[in-house]
């Protein structure tokens, strides 16, 4: 019975850390978008987490339109998506628009950018692969920022921005530990995350973005370090692409004689447990949605 305890803790643990992963952050999941301003549909990502600038090219002229700035591509393992920064011409005004992925919404009106997603617990630092060819000395930057909300504001929890100027033609592994400045008892519940071709973003006005037409940032295989745990770590003995899949909450939940069934669901999960046990159910984002015996 103790024994039996021990592996049902390991599996909560393991369950949890994966409910609060990256979304999506094997970039798998595409979707046609558009048409644009051309009548040309393009590829978007699927998960509401991340967003592009590539809905700038459905604007008439008159407005600014885009050019699409992030690409699905072959990536280490699956697809990936393949930033490329470009440029728009306002009236006599030209905008520089760097390819970006991350978890922000463009607000066309007021020129500006909202950030973050709904998200709980605390990343240490986040891993994955890159590429980057950059145009006349530009640099790319990976950004993250962790938020809490205190007396109805949203405050800054933890940070990591870097940044990086050499190119890198081979799939380069990074980690980006996240440095927090504040006590363990804050509730997380919002998190933003940029990867960006050309380091010098400003999504407050994008007006003012600057960087070289042309550099161009891939990244796959990203993930949240999370209590130790890297869920993402490929096996070495395996070749680039042929990753071993991540399955250890499966694995963990063969030991316990624990049956979930249908495996994915979408309505009704079962579960059966020999043992008395505490569910606990989460979503992508973190968010409890059913706890009991």
């Amino acid at each position: 019975m103790k024994k039996t305890l021990v592996l049902l803790a390991a599996l909560l643990t393991v369950s949890f850390a994966w409910a609060q992963q990256l979304p999506d952050g094997g970039f798998e999941n595409w979707k046609k978008d558009g048409p644009n301003y051309e009548g040309n549909y393009y590829d978007e990502l699927g998960d509401s987490f991340w967003k592009t600038l590539n809905m700038l090219s459905t604007l008439e002229p008159e407005m600014g339109t885009g050019p699409i700035v992030v690409f699905k591509e072959e990536g280490k393992r699956g697809f990936c998506p393949r930033m490329v920064s470009g440029s728009l011409q306002l009236g006599n005004k030209p905008i520089f628009l760097p390819g970006v992925v991350g978890s922000f919404t463009v607000n066309i009106k007021e020129q500006t950018a909202y950030f973050g997603r709904p998200y709980t617990g605390k990343p240490e630092s986040l891993k994955g692969y890159m590429k980057y060819a950059p145009v006349n000395g530009d640099s790319a930057a990976i950004f993250v920022e962790v938020y809490y909300t205190k007396d109805g504001k949203r405050e800054m929890a933890g940070r990591v921005e870097q940044r990086f100027f050499n190119a890198m033609p081979t799939w380069t592994e990074f980690e980006l530990p996240i440095r927090y400045r504040i006590e363990d008892d804050v509730e997380i519940d919002s998190i933003c995350v940029l990867f960006v071709s050309s380091a010098g973003y400003n999504f407050d006005d994008l007006f003012e973005c600057k960087g070289q037409v042309g550099s161009t940032l891939m990244v796959d295989g990203c993930r949240f370090v999370i209590d130790g745990n890297d869920p993402g770590a490929p096996d070495a003995n395996l070749p680039e692409n042929e990753d071993k899949p991540l399955n250890v909450a499966n694995e963990t939940v063969d030991m316990l004689n624990v049956r979930a069934y249908p495996n994915p669901a979408t309505d009704v999960l079962n579960v059966v447990v020999e043992e008395n046990a505490q569910l606990t159910i989460l979503d992508q984002a973190g968010r409890i949605l059913m706890q009991q015996a």
